[in-house]
């Protein structure tokens, strides 16, 4: 099965959740997916901030499209890594597995597995390309659907 923009629709919106950065900090984590390049791309607005909002972790922008070759490609960047290109690689429905090299030759994955309908398990891991899969750092996290804001019923 290829996957397409279509098959990440039900993503569509912001999800967030509490979880932990490489180093083992706790960190809030927020995720929007929006439909964008008149509905050829699917945008991904990743942060990762303290648990007070104060400070940014690390931010990504990416937008995931289909290359000339018809295969996905997320052409993105990044606030530690830099810019970037991530491949999705095939895996089963309700996963988005990207990965590739950054321009300092870091090797990275991102993965959002849908667990449910309203909840997505994210994880991210990067090393550089020479060393061991033992080595590297990792951010984790499970995100739910976030609703808009709405005042109270009187």
């Amino acid at each position: 099965m290829t996957a397409r923009i279509g098959d990440f629709l039900p993503w569509i919106g912001v999800w967030a959740g509490m979880g932990e950065t490489q180093a083992g900090q706790p960190c809030y984590i927020r995720n929007r997916f929006y439909l964008d390049l008149d509905g050829q791309g699917l945008g991904m607005h990743f942060e990762a901030w303290d648990t007070g909002m104060t400070t940014l972790y690390h931010g990504v922008r990416s937008m995931l499209a289909a290359a000339p070759s018809g295969i996905l490609r997320a052409l993105a960047y990044s606030t530690v890594q830099g810019p970037l290109i991530l491949d999705l690689t095939e895996d089963d429905e309700g996963v988005m597995a990207l990965s590739g090299e950054n321009l300092l030759g870091h090797r990275i994955s991102v993965t959002f597995l849908q667990e449910s309908p309203e909840q997505l398990l994210f994880t991210a891991f990067w090393r550089p390309s020479h060393a061991p899969r033992t080595e590297g750092s990792s951010m984790t996290c499970r995100l739910t659907r976030s609703l808009p804001w709405q005042p109270p019923q009187a």
